[in-house]
């Protein structure tokens, strides 16, 4: 009796993780309120959007977080010059640290919740990892649209009927 309540609960696991929900991060076009499409994750994944700064034509990148089921949290952020936008205030945060490391400033420690982000992608050198691949962000929306990107909970398979159009990808 022992040994078939084990496999039961083994069997029971096994289905638990194949068919339990999985964190995707889903693409959204706002204006449209359209699900563009999503990326498989795994629990505890980073992905990041980089672009070029608007006034000061720097690099920024973001790097952002799976928060288990609460949604996402800005993980980090890193910029290669102050300016135009820009916090100062990094250090008056508890647990925040600043490094200046090969001409790139690096915040983190910031453990900002999030559940919904937006973007606008008014230029073609807006990019996102996520996943291990690496997306032009004007190949999957139109110049000008705003992006969203939150973080949803899915079956294992929902990749197939909704993964993110390959277009523009190149391996990250």
């Amino acid at each position: 009796m022992r040994k078939r309540l084990s496999v039961f609960f083994l069997l029971l696991m096994m289905g638990l993780v194949l068919i339990g929900p999985h964190p995707y991060l889903e693409l959204h076009d706002f204006h449209r309120q359209k699900l563009l499409g999503v990326v498989p994750l795994q629990i505890q994944d980073q992905f990041q959007i980089e672009w070029i700064h608007s006034v000061e034509l720097t690099p920024w990148r973001e790097t952002y977080k799976v928060a288990g089921f609460s949604g996402m949290e800005l993980a980090a952020t890193s910029f290669q010059s102050y300016g135009a936008g820009v916090p100062v205030h990094f250090q008056d945060q508890q647990g925040v640290q600043v490094k200046v490391q090969d001409g790139w400033i690096t915040v983190t420690g910031l453990h900002e919740k999030r559940d919904q982000v937006l973007y606008l992608i008014t230029r073609d050198d807006y990019m996102l990892r996520a996943g291990g691949r690496t997306w032009k962000l004007a190949d999957v929306v139109p110049l000008g649209s705003s992006l969203g990107l939150s973080v949803g909970w899915y079956p294992w398979w929902y990749r197939f009927t909704a993964g993110l159009n390959e277009r523009g990808v190149t391996q990250g």
